[in-house]
C-alpha cells in the first residue's frame, strides 16, 4: 500500500542519514543549520587561524625594533705598521696583540615596504584559510536539509496514516452494525481489521525511522531533540528565493585574488633599497686613533643603505608566475558561477514542476475523498462490496500520501536552490 511509496521517498530524502539537530519548543530548519554550524568541529579552526596570524604579524613587526649586537675579539699580528723614519720627540709603537669590545645598535628607518608587504601576505593567507573552512562548513547545510525534511516527510506519513486509520475504524463500526443487523458479513469486518493492523504496523515502522532521523539531527547540532516539534516551512515564505549567488566559494576566490596581489606587493618590496641607522660604541687597543698604544673608548654613528640588485634577476619570472595564478583564479571563479547558474536554472524548473503537481494533488484528493464518501454510502446500501470500498479508501490514502511527498519534495527543491545560490 503506502509502505512502498514511503520507502522510495525516504530513499531520496535519506541520502544523509548520518547527521542531526537541536531542541526547544519549536525548531526551524534555519535554526538547525545555525546550530549545526556552531557544533561542526572544523569551525574551531577559524579562531586558531586568527591566532596564528596574530603571532606571525607580531613577529614581522619586531623587525622594526632596534637590533643590538655585541662582539669582541683578541688578535695577535705577526707584523704591524712601523714608521720608516724617526721623528724627534715622537714614538710610534703599534702592539702586535690587539683587543676590542664593540656594541652596536641598528635601527631600521626604511625597509622598502618589506614588513608591510609581509603583513599583507600573512593577513591574506589567513583569510584564504578561513574562507576554505567556511566553504567546508557550508556543506553541512545540505546534510541538515536532508535530515530535517526527512523528519517532516515521516511526520506527514504518520498524519496520513492516522487519517486512514480513523477512516478504517469508522467503517469497522459501520460493518459491525451491519453484522448486528444481519445485513453485512463478518468477512467484511475482518478485511477492515487486517487493514487496521497494517496501519499499526506501518506506524511502528515510521516511528522507528523518525527516532533514527531525530537522533542523527541531534548529533549534527549537538542538541537533544527528543520531543522536539519540527516546523514545516511556509510555502509562500519559502518562495522568497535568492536571485544572486552568495556562496562562500566566491569569498574564497576574492581572498585568493587579494593574496595574489599581496604577493605582488611583496615582490616589489624586494627590489627597494633599505636604510638603517647605526650607532656603534666600543673599547679597544688600539682605538680609532691607531697612534695611541693604549685602550681607548670610541663610537661611530651613521646611516647604512643596502640594495639587493640580485632580486631583479628573478623578478620577471616571479611576476609572470603570479599573473598566471591570478588568471587561473579568475577562470575558476567564472567556471563556478557558470555551473552554479546552470544548476540553479534546473532547480527553478523543479520547483515549478513540484508546485504544479501539488495543485493537481489537491484536486485529486478532493475527488478521491468524494468518491470514498460515496462508496461508504453505497456499501451501507449494499450496492458495492467491502473490497470495492477498501479500494476507494486506499485510493484516497494514496492520493494524500502522494500530496505529502510532493509537498516535501517542493521544500527540498526550494532549499536545494537556496543552498546552491547561498543564503
Amino acid at each position: 500500500m503506502t509502505t512502498r511509496k514511503f520507502k522510495v521517498a525516504a530513499a531520496v530524502l535519506g541520502a544523509a542519514l548520518c547527521f542531526s539537530l537541536p531542541s526547544g519548543a519549536q525548531m526551524t530548519i534555519e535554526r538547525c543549520m545555525e546550530l549545526a554550524r556552531e557544533n561542526y568541529p572544523q569551525i574551531k579552526q577559524l579562531n586558531l587561524i586568527d591566532e596564528a596570524a596574530r603571532y606571525d604579524i607580531a613577529n614581522v613587526s619586531k623587525s622594526w625594533l632596534p637590533h643590538i649586537n655585541i662582539s669582541g675579539k683578541a688578535t695577535y699580528q705577526s707584523d704591524v705598521v712601523e714608521m720608516p723614519f724617526d721623528i724627534p720627540g715622537f714614538s710610534f709603537n703599534l702592539p702586535h696583540d690587539q683587543y676590542s669590545l664593540v656594541g652596536e645598535i641598528s635601527q631600521t628607518i626604511w625597509d622598502g615596504g618589506t614588513s608591510g608587504s609581509q603583513k599583507d601576505v600573512v593577513t591574506a593567507g589567513a583569510e584564504v584559510q578561513k574562507k576554505q573552512v567556511e566553504v567546508s562548513v557550508y556543506s553541512i547545510n545540505e546534510r541538515v536539509e536532508n535530515v530535517y525534511l526527512g523528519i517532516l516527510l515521516i511526520d506527514e506519513q504518520l498524519r496520513q496514516n492516522g487519517i486512514l486509520r480513523e477512516s478504517l475504524e469508522r467503517n469497522a463500526r459501520q460493518a459491525q452494525a451491519g453484522i448486528d443487523n444481519g445485513i453485512a458479513y463478518k468477512s467484511d469486518l475482518d478485511m477492515i481489521k487486517v487493514n487496521i493492523l497494517n496501519c499499526e504496523q506501518q506506524e511502528d515502522e515510521l516511528l522507528t525511522d523518525r527516532k533514527a532521523y531525530v537522533e542523527m539531527l541531534g548529533k549534527l547540532t549537538g542538541t537533544n531533540l527528543e520531543g522536539q516539534e519540527f516546523v514545516i516551512p511556509d510555502e509562500n515564505g519559502a518562495a522568497g528565493l535568492p536571485k544572486e549567488i552568495t556562496r562562500p566559494e566566491l569569498a574564497l576566490y576574492d581572498a585568493r585574488m587579494e593574496q595574489n596581489e599581496a604577493q605582488v606587493r611583496q615582490l616589489n618590496s624586494k627590489i627597494s633599497p633599505k636604510f638603517n641607522l647605526s650607532l656603534q660604541g666600543g673599547i679597544g687597543r688600539p682605538g680609532l686613533n691607531i697612534l695611541e698604544n693604549s685602550f681607548q673608548p670610541y663610537y661611530t654613528a651613521g646611516i647604512r643603505m643596502t640594495w639587493d640588485i640580485g632580486a631583479l634577476y628573478t623578478r620577471k619570472g616571479e611576476k609572470r608566475k603570479l599573473d598566471a595564478q591570478m588568471r587561473t583564479i579568475e577562470s575558476d571563479r567564472e567556471t563556478f558561477i557558470f555551473n552554479t547558474n546552470l544548476n540553479a536554472t534546473q532547480m527553478r524548473s523543479d520547483i515549478e514542476k513540484a508546485r504544479e503537481m501539488l495543485e493537481k494533488d489537491r484536486e485529486i484528493i478532493a475527488l478521491r475523498e468524494s468518491i470514498r464518501a460515496a462508496g461508504e454510502e453505497q456499501y451501507m446500501n449494499g450496492t458495492i462490496s467491502m473490497t470495492d470500498l477498501m479500494d476507494r479508501i486506499d485510493d484516497e490514502h494514496n492520493a494524500r500520501v502522494a500530496e505529502s511527498i510532493h509537498r516535501i519534495q517542493l521544500f527540498m527543491a526550494i532549499y536545494e536552490l537556496k543552498n546552491c545560490l547561498g543564503y
